[in-house]
């Protein structure tokens, strides 16, 4: 197992879609007061918002049952992504409002947080798995 955290894992890649979702909803409103003299209009279109989300949900969804099951069986990252997209959900349903700002930003940083916990949780569980190397005096 890579001992980096940077480098070509789900965990990586889901925390850095949830991490750039939570910018995304977070500065959304400022870009889009900017939007007509930057030619930034793409970022508010619905499909651009479902991508992320369903993306998102996807990378999740593999990288968090991948960790369940193959190293900690803890669901403390099931219990914040659930969390987190439920709070995606109720923002989406407050369109408009400072409301669906703040749930979408918080819900995109749960999700984000999950996949850090499961991370963390699977290094415990790679670091607590290997075998003790006796020391050989000469």
């Amino acid at each position: 197992m890579k001992s980096h955290f940077i480098g070509f894992h789900l965990d990586f890649v889901g925390f850095s879609t949830s991490l750039l979702c939570a910018i995304h909803c977070a500065a959304l409103p400022f870009l889009l007061s900017l939007a007509p003299l930057t030619g930034l209009q793409f970022l508010d279109h619905p499909a651009i918002e479902t991508l992320i989300i369903f993306l998102s949900f996807f990378i999740a969804s593999f990288a968090l049952v991948k960790g369940y099951r193959r190293h900690h069986q803890r669901t403390l990252p099931f219990l914040l992504v659930s969390g987190g997209f439920l709070l995606l959900t109720i923002g989406h349903l407050l369109h408009g409002t400072w409301a669906e700002t703040l749930l979408v930003t918080l819900g995109g940083g749960s999700i984000a947080l999950a996949h850090l916990v499961n991370w963390k949780l699977i290094r415990q569980s790679a670091t607590a798995c290997k075998p003790f190397k006796k020391s050989v005096k000469r």
